[in-house]
C-alpha cells in the first residue's frame, strides 16, 4: 500500500483511512474535522507502532507530510 497526499487534507485522510483500516482492522475513523482525526490517529498510530513516533506539526499539511514518509516506511518495507 502506498500513502500519498491528495488535493486536500480531508481527501488524504479519507484515502488513508481505507488503507489503514484494512491493515489494522478498522480503528481509524474519520471525525468532523481534520484536526480531530489527526489527534485520534496520532494516539492509535503510536499505540500500534509501539513507539512515540507520530507527532503533530504546526499545520495539518506538515503533519500529513511527515506521517506520509513514516507510514510508507512502515508499510512498504
Amino acid at each position: 500500500m502506498r500513502f500519498r497526499q491528495y488535493s486536500d487534507n480531508a481527501s488524504t485522510l479519507k484515502e488513508w483511512a481505507k488503507q489503514l483500516n484494512v491493515a489494522n482492522k478498522g480503528i481509524y475513523p474519520l471525525y468532523s474535522t481534520v484536526e480531530n482525526t489527526i489527534g485520534h490517529w496520532k494516539n492509535e498510530l503510536n499505540k500500534n507502532i509501539g513507539i512515540n513516533t507520530f507527532g503533530v506539526e504546526s499545520t495539518p499539511e506538515a503533519t500529513l507530510r511527515n506521517w506520509q514518509d513514516k507510514l510508507n516506511g512502515i508499510y512498504n518495507n
